[in-house]
């Protein structure tokens, strides 16, 4: 009798143990759609849960390991820099996570890691990851940065 009641409590315990470390596995609890659309623009790239929804702490973990992934692939493929007209362009990765809508299969919902974050931005030109109002940040950053560039050569042709 004892030894069948370690036995239950054993398996009891292990079961216990695998359901509360699971961990999600791509192809069977989540799909990744990765788009490039021209070399100009960011990618985008898509974590869609299919039946198990995670913790928003769980996506969003989830997507970084992806970004970080398809940015390490970019890298690898050299289509991350690009020489063009003596300027040097990155590509930058725009991340989120989605979850199937029960009522409407057509238009999923997005997966929201806090009040307002819902995409991370893997950034060519530094190879990290940021959260989404940083990148707008840095694009600003960059722009002012492009047009003050372009008054330094306008002004060194002129003289």
């Amino acid at each position: 009798m004892k030894k069948l009641f370690i036995t239950l409590m054993f398996i009891f315990s292990f079961t216990i143990a695998a359901f509360g470390v699971r961990d999600f596995i791509e192809g069977t609890d989540y799909t990744v759609d990765f788009h490039e659309k021209s070399p100009e623009m960011a990618a985008t790239l898509r974590v869609n849960f299919t039946e198990v929804v995670p913790e928003p702490a769980e996506a969003e973990k989830i997507v970084k390991q992806n970004l970080k992934l398809y940015g390490d692939k970019l890298i690898a493929s050299n289509k991350v820099i690009r020489a063009e007209k003596k300027e040097t362009l990155y590509k930058n990765i725009i991340g989120s996570a989605w979850r199937a809508n029960v009522t409407d299969p057509a238009n999923p919902i997005k997966i929201k890691f806090n009040e307002n974050l819902a995409a991370y931005v893997w950034l060519g030109k530094m190879k990290t990851i940021v959260p989404f109002p940083d990148y707008m940040a840095f694009l600003k950053k960059e722009r002012k940065n492009f047009k003050k560039e372009q008054r330094l050569n306008k002004s060194r042709e002129e003289s």
